[in-house]
């Protein structure tokens, strides 16, 4: 294993995983409240804007979700899921569908000055975000939620991910 230096933001911010050579790891945590303005511009937390490397030059992807639930990735991330999806059959019915879900909707997106990305009006109407929207970091991606959306997720019983938690040896 190589030597770490890790240097942890404050609480539900972010952290930097440097190894020896230099690469960095980032990880986006914690939720954030914001509201649309009437351009439909979304600013993303100065947090993960800060988690972002200099590779990603503010650059996100947008998608949509499995979830009703917007995705964006750093593009350094995206690159990854693209090479992932690459693997997959174009002989496959079934395979081209997936991949034609998941980058028909995907849209490069760079944050302005202000720190904030305009969402494309059909990716709003999909998650159902009006105005308000949580903003969640789950670790290499950030997830986008209308209020009404998350809130019925947030009822979800935590004992069902107790096998999983074991599972994992969380």
């Amino acid at each position: 294993m190589g030597k770490y230096i890790i240097i942890v933001g404050e609480c539900g911010g972010l952290s930097h995983k440097y190894t020896m050579d230099e690469k960095i790891k980032i990880s986006f945590t914690g939720e954030y409240y914001n509201t649309l303005d009437s351009k439909n511009r979304l600013s993303i937390p100065a947090k993960f804007r800060k988690a972002l490397n200099p590779i990603n030059d503010r650059t996100f992807v947008l998608t949509r979700g499995f979830d009703r639930c917007l995705l964006l990735y750093p593009v350094n991330e995206w690159n990854k899921v693209e090479e992932q999806l690459s693997f997959l059959s174009s002989m496959k019915g079934r395979h081209r569908d997936f991949v034609r879900s998941i980058v028909r909707y995907a849209t490069y997106l760079q944050y302005d000055s202000q720190g904030r990305i305009l969402i494309p009006e059909n990716l709003c109407n999909f998650a159902g975000i009006n105005k308000e929207v949580a903003v969640i970091g789950v670790i290499k991606k950030i997830e986008l939620w209308s209020l009404d959306e998350i809130s019925g997720k947030s009822q979800d019983d935590l004992s069902e991910f107790e096998d999983l938690a074991d599972e994992i040896n969380f």
